[in-house]
């Protein structure tokens, strides 16, 4: 196994026997000068392969003990699904539960829908989600909002390769065309080009695909108690406010209804992420 890429000390890139590119993780793997070879493979704790590398850029913003609890938690499940899971679930999962603990943990608990017909449609899908949510609460000593157990089950949904909702077939078109539309808001306002190859766009994407679905599901993010915290990101944003109150508006003319607050901060959030991402500090917006 030779080593071409260090992310830190106990995370790397390597290129196997084969030549083909995998993620490592192993205590001290990423000392040497690159490139290097590794024979003991002992010290190589986890390996990842067929990995997007637009994924890549979380290997140093989430903690290595959370994207190994999701690889343990992803290995528990994945004997128990009826198909395979694709390789970048636990890069997803572990950038998912993160932004959920350390959301948690500041006290931005935004209540997420819980979608009883998710749960109808997909029973054993949302068996092993609370399975997920009961263990993550035990390991960051948390209590996560019932919601994530669907939002963990649409996780699982969409990793499922050659698996596909119909419902999703069927909306294609419309949520394609509604994160062209909202994409173009923010390009305008900002007057930037977006990467849609950036991991936050990707982050974004699904985000905007989720909303759709809730909207087809007439559920809606409904929590009162974010008032405060949406009030400070209003105020501390102003132009992140302006752009998301043109998204607003935009969604409303395709459902003839208005954003919830919860819904508003989300989108203040994603889209804080991409605008730091894009240079958006020349407008004094800095990151969430």
């Amino acid at each position: 196994m030779m080593i071409v890429k260090k992310i830190n000390n106990n995370v790397a890139i390597g290129v196997d026997g084969n030549g083909h590119e995998v993620v490592l993780f192993g205590k001290g793997i990423g000392f040497g000068e690159l490139p290097y070879s590794i024979n003991d493979m002992s010290k190589i704790e986890r390996s990842f392969y067929d990995i997007d590398y637009r994924y890549y850029n979380l290997l140093s913003e989430i903690p290595e003990n959370m994207f190994l609890f999701t690889s343990r938690i992803v290995d528990a499940i994945e004997s128990k699904i009826d198909g395979n899971l694709n390789p970048n679930l636990v890069f997803i999962l572990a950038d998912h539960i993160n932004f959920a603990v350390t959301r948690y943990r500041k006290g931005m608990q935004i209540s997420l829908p819980y979608s009883y017909e998710i749960e109808f449609e997909y029973p054993h899908l949302t068996k092993l989600a609370k399975w997920i949510v009961k263990n993550i609460n035990a390991k960051y000593q948390v209590c996560l909002d019932k919601g994530e157990v669907t939002s963990i089950t649409m996780h699982l949904l969409n990793a499922l390769e050659g698996k596909t909702n119909q419902d999703d077939q069927q909306h294609q078109s419309q949520i394609t065309r509604i994160i062209k539309n909202v994409t173009k808001i923010i390009e305008d306002y900002f007057g930037i080009v977006l990467d849609k190859n950036d991991f936050n766009y990707f982050r974004f994407k699904i985000h905007l695909k989720y909303y759709v679905l809730r909207k087809e599901n007439n559920e809606e993010f409904m929590d009162g108690n974010i008032d405060e915290l949406y009030d400070n990101m209003k105020n501390t944003y102003p132009d992140i406010y302006n752009c998301v109150y043109n998204i607003d508006q935009y969604l409303y003319k395709e459902f003839k209804k208005s954003c919830t607050s919860n819904e508003l901060l989300y989108l203040m959030i994603h889209v804080t992420r991409l605008c730091t991402r894009e240079d958006c500090n020349r407008k004094g917006i800095t990151s969430a």
